[in-house]
C-alpha cells in the first residue's frame, strides 16, 4: 500500500480503487456515446473533433453539446481544485463521488428525446471530478476516464524493461496494463448492458459508484482507526 511522508497509507491510491475507477469511467463514455449523441463525457480530445466536425456541418444543437462538455469538464477540474485545499479531513473525495452517483441516476430518467446537452455536460463534469480527485495509484500517475495516458505508460515502461531490465518498471507497465482493460471492461459491459437497458444503463454505474464509496469509506475508517491509536 503506498505511503505519504508520515509513513501513512494512502488509501486513495489502492490498486482495486482505481481498477474499479477506471471500469466506471470506460462505462460511462461508452454510454454517453452510444446513448447520448456520440458526444464523450470524458475524452475532450474526442470532443474537439467532434466539435469540428459539428462546425463543418453547421450542426449547432450538437456543437453546443461538445462545447458544454468541455466547458462542463473544465469546472469539474476547477471544482476539485479548489475544493481540496478548503478541507482537511481525509473523506474529502467522498462528495466527488456521491455527486457522480447522483447525476448517473438522474441521467438515467432522462428520455433520449431530451436534449443532450442535460446529459453529457453534467457527466463530463463529475467524469473530470472523479479523475482529478483519484490522481493516483501505488504512486503512480494515472487518468480514470479515458486510456489514451495509461497505454503510453504501459509502453514506455515495456521499453524501459527492455533496455535496463528494471523489475520496477515491469511492475509499472503491468499496472497500466491493467488499468487499460479495465477501461475496454466498462466499455464492454456498458454496450452489453445498454442493449437490454438503452438510457437506463447508467443505473449500473451508479451501483458500481455505490459499492466503490462503501468499500473506500470502509477502508479510510479503518485506517484512521489504526493510526488513531
Amino acid at each position: 500500500m503506498p505511503l505519504d511522508k508520515d509513513g501513512v497509507p494512502q488509501i486513495y491510491q489502492l490498486r482495486r480503487l482505481a481498477v474499479a475507477l477506471t471500469m466506471v469511467g470506460g462505462f460511462i463514455d461508452a454510454y454517453t456515446f452510444e446513448q447520448r449523441g456520440g458526444s464523450l463525457a470524458a475524452m475532450q480530445t474526442g470532443n474537439i473533433i467532434f466539435l469540428s466536425v459539428d462546425v463543418a456541418k453547421r450542426n449547432l444543437p450538437s456543437l453546443m453539446t461538445k462545447v458544454a462538455a468541455i466547458l462542463f469538464f473544465s469546472l469539474g477540474v476547477l471544482a476539485v481544485s479548489l475544493f481540496k485545499h478548503r478541507h482537511n479531513t481525509h473523506y474529502w473525495r467522498i462528495p466527488t463521488l456521491l455527486l457522480e452517483m447522483m447525476v448517473c441516476i438522474i441521467i438515467g430518467f432522462e428520455p433520449r428525446s431530451v436534449s443532450n446537452i442535460f446529459a453529457v455536460p453534467p457527466l463530463a463534469m463529475v467524469m473530470a471530478m472523479q479523475t482529478t480527485a483519484f490522481n493516483a495509484i501505488e504512486g503512480h500517475g494515472y487518468n480514470s476516464v479515458y486510456s489514451t495516458g495509461n497505454l503510453k505508460m504501459t509502453m514506455i515502461a515495456i521499453g524501459e524493461f527492455h533496455f535496463h531490465h528494471n523489475r520496477s518498471q515491469l511492475i509499472s507497465a503491468l499496472l497500466y496494463l491493467e488499468l487499460v482493460v479495465a477501461f475496454a471492461a466498462g466499455a464492454i459491459i456498458s454496450a452489453l448492458l445498454q442493449l437490454s437497458f438503452n438510457v437506463h444503463a447508467i443505473w449500473f454505474a451508479a451501483v458500481g459508484i455505490l459499492l466503490i464509496i462503501v468499500g473506500y469509506s470502509v477502508a479510510l475508517h479503518q485506517k484512521n482507526i489504526h493510526f488513531s491509536d
